[in-house]
């Protein structure tokens, strides 16, 4: 049986995580990222959401937390599955937890079709060959600008202030 088709059949919606770097540059104002970051946090799809992990959100603080939009979904990830925690990325390092934990909400939700980010580490860390394993769709992995183009959202251009 298809787990994941099945499920997609049940849950008419695909989502994708964001890292923290995508929170911290949708509200750092000198930031060349924040629009398409923006855009991504702003957008309204009946088919397509935005989510992430409570300890994304702890660790980019309650700063940038209490910005976010209502909309934003927040899983609460528990445990981390050894699997996870014996993954390093380049010289022996070890992802952080909270990098791990959309790693973790990508395996146990069926409906995580992706990760936004733009953490270069990440490429080695999903590409490990877990998600995969765990779903039967192929999984997408990409930058804020990236993902604006590949779903075509339109980003709203603010005036300067002058």
């Amino acid at each position: 049986m298809n787990y994941q088709h099945f499920l997609h059949e049940k849950i008419a919606y695909d989502v994708f995580l964001v890292d923290a770097n995508i929170l911290i540059y949708a509200f750092e104002s000198r930031s060349a990222r924040r629009k398409y970051c923006q855009a991504i946090l702003g957008m309204h799809a009946s088919s397509l959401y935005v989510a992430t992990t409570r300890q994304i959100i702890d660790e980019v603080g309650s700063v940038v937390a209490q910005q976010l939009p209502e909309g934003l979904l927040i899983f609460n990830i528990g445990l981390i599955s050894g699997d996870l925690t014996e993954i390093k990325t380049n010289f022996l390092k070890q992802p952080s937890i909270a990098d791990l934990s959309l790693v973790q909400a990508a395996c146990e939700h069926p409906e995580v079709r992706g990760i936004i980010t733009y953490d270069k580490d990440f490429a080695r860390i999903a590409t490990a060959g877990l998600i995969e394993r765990k779903s039967s769709a192929k999984f997408w992995l990409g930058d804020a600008k990236q993902f604006v183009e590949k779903h075509r959202i339109t980003i709203k251009e603010k005036e300067e202030d002058g």
